[in-house]
């Protein structure tokens, strides 16, 4: 079991180094854009129920070039009321609301998310190994 523990926590450490390098990564990604105008054609929030939970998801359709898009990655309504005019990145024949939204799309922060995820399952098991190691040799 003390092999397994080792294994383990080798692993969870290289997640960790990958998750940490992946990052970095990520953040020198610059994904090519275009800023363009878009007119608000509606926006509302919509208040979800996930796990028990409320949620909040704000749905804002915008018009550009006479095509209808949802904008991606909104923080808010607020700022998008109809019929205004606002900044958008057009990439990949989506509209998003900032860059951010962009960039954590992009294939880096894919692997990066599935790493970061993956860091802390293995971190949870190794915990479960060592303490099993350990609770084996105090008999």
């Amino acid at each position: 079991m003390k092999k397994k523990a080792i294994i383990c926590s080798i692993l969870t450490v290289l997640c960790i180094v990958a998750t940490v390098f992946l990052r970095f990564a990520m953040d020198d990604t610059n994904p090519e854009y275009t800023e363009v105008k878009a007119a608000v054609v509606s926006s509302e929030d919509v208040v979800r129920r996930v796990f028990g939970k409320r949620q909040t998801h704000y749905e804002v359709i915008v018009k550009y070039e006479g095509k209808e898009y949802e904008l991606q990655n909104t923080h808010g309504s607020a700022a998008y009321m109809p019929g205004r005019e606002v900044t958008a990145l057009l990439h990949d024949g989506k509209l998003y609301a900032n860059i951010e939204g962009i960039t954590s799309t992009t294939p880096v922060a894919m692997v990066y998310f599935a790493f970061l995820f993956g860091s802390f399952a293995m971190l949870v098991i190794s915990v479960t190994f060592i303490s099993k190691a350990r609770a084996e040799g105090k008999q």
